[in-house]
């Protein structure tokens, strides 16, 4: 139930804002690149100089600050705009769902209470690969057909 509230929150987020998605779309994807390139090291590193938070915490902020945090960051920060019509229906859709499926197992580690979750996220864990595409060519049709006014 808390991957489908998440997945609802920020489909509503995305389609309320209309702002110009596809950098933060490829902010994701990078954030992912990077915790898999370097994020278990640099946790690593983070708990060294603690001992007071467990390294899979440590870890799990890593990837969250990384794949959501900061691509929701600049998403917010972009200007208004982006796609149109139908096509932001759907761009919101896939932005919320791509960040949905990369967060499924944090969140349903953190709510191990609802089984409903821990289906999901496995369900999702299936399709990952195939999400995180659909994600990147959103992205970058968001980026090729955008239109917005130059900024001087």
């Amino acid at each position: 139930m808390v991957i489908l509230l998440t997945l609802a929150a920020l489909f509503a987020l995305f389609f309320l804002t209309k702002k110009h998605g596809g950098p933060a779309h490829l902010a994701v994807i990078a954030g992912l690149s990077v915790y898999e390139l370097c994020g278990k090291e640099f946790a690593n590193w983070l708990s060294s100089l603690t001992s007071v938070v467990s390294l899979e915490l440590i870890e799990t902020g890593v990837f969250v600050a990384l794949v959501a945090l900061f691509p929701l960051l600049l998403y917010l920060r972009s200007p208004r705009g982006g796609l149109g019509g139908i096509f932001h229906i759907i761009d919101a859709a896939v932005f919320a769902l791509v960040l949905t499926a990369l967060l499924s197992p944090v969140l349903a580690r953190f709510f191990p209470f609802d089984s409903l979750s821990d289906q999901i996220a496995g369900i999702i864990a299936n399709y990952e690969g195939w999400v995180v595409i659909v994600g990147i060519v959103s992205a970058y049709v968001d980026i090729l057909i955008y239109r917005g006014y130059p900024r001087y």
